[in-house]
């Protein structure tokens, strides 16, 4: 059995899309924070609190950051590792294979890294 929920290609695709405003995010944030270079955040600042950046997460811009990684990650795993089983009454025989489409591991290494850098600011952020 072989299950696939979008093709590589349009996976890719997606995912690239519901990564770049998170890393995007994150780099200008890095540039400001950082490095101490505010012209791209000070630029992007008024869009971002038109579409609900400062408030708490809802349908907002902010759930967009949180989980479109996540759901990047999800689809272009999904598109690249195949599950193949067969089974009997004394045996299983499970295959698991997994495709070189370099634009889907491209996709999933950068939401990861997305992922990362979120879950790393949580915890810097909330422990003391």
């Amino acid at each position: 059995m072989r299950t696939q929920i979008l093709k590589p290609p349009l996976s890719a695709g997606l995912g690239l899309l519901f990564t770049l405003p998170t890393a995007y995010f994150i780099l200008i944030s890095l540039l400001k924070y950082v490095f101490g270079l505010p012209g791209l955040f000070d630029a992007a600042q008024p869009i971002l609190e038109s579409w609900g950046i400062k408030e708490s997460v809802g349908w907002n811009i902010n759930l967009l950051i949180l989980f479109g990684p996540l759901l990047s990650l999800l689809f272009n795993v999904s598109s690249i590792l195949s599950l193949d089983w067969q089974g009997n009454r004394e045996d299983l025989n499970i295959r698991i294979r997994i495709l070189k489409k370099w634009n889907n591991w491209f996709v999933i290494a950068l939401s990861g890294l997305c992922l990362l850098t979120l879950f790393i600011y949580l915890v810097g952020e909330n422990c003391r």
